[in-house]
């Protein structure tokens, strides 16, 4: 089975779990977001949100491994580096998700795989 065939679908149906980016709305300039994104509740900062997306990587055993650059902007989390495989991958974006305080989307476009 030619694995293009199975990395497309599993690619697509993780994008679309992603969700949208909320825009807009609220006073701009500071670094901290609410854990409901946006919605109140208690705020989160960025380097807080960076720790946590650390330490979930760090309780993975491939991804504790790997070379990944952690950059949050507003609640908004930016992955760059090397994954060892696409599964790897897969789990980078959603463990960052899955973090208090993350805004979608989780951009993963500069966090790579072995092809």
């Amino acid at each position: 089975m030619n694995p293009r065939k199975f990395l497309i679908p599993v690619l697509l149906a993780a994008l679309a779990t992603t969700g949208c980016a909320s825009l807009g709305g609220g006073s701009g300039g500071d670094n901290a977001t609410s854990a409901a994104s946006g919605r109140g509740g208690p705020t989160v900062s960025d380097s807080e949100i960076t720790a946590g997306v650390k330490d979930a990587f760090k309780q993975d055993p491939e991804l504790a491994t790997a070379s990944i650059t952690v950059t949050v902007e507003k609640g908004v989390v930016s992955l760059s580096g090397n994954t060892p495989n696409v599964q790897a991958y897969l789990r980078a974006g959603s463990l960052a998700r899955n973090v208090p305080g993350v805004r979608p989307p989780v951009n993963v476009s500069n966090l790579q795989y072995p092809r």
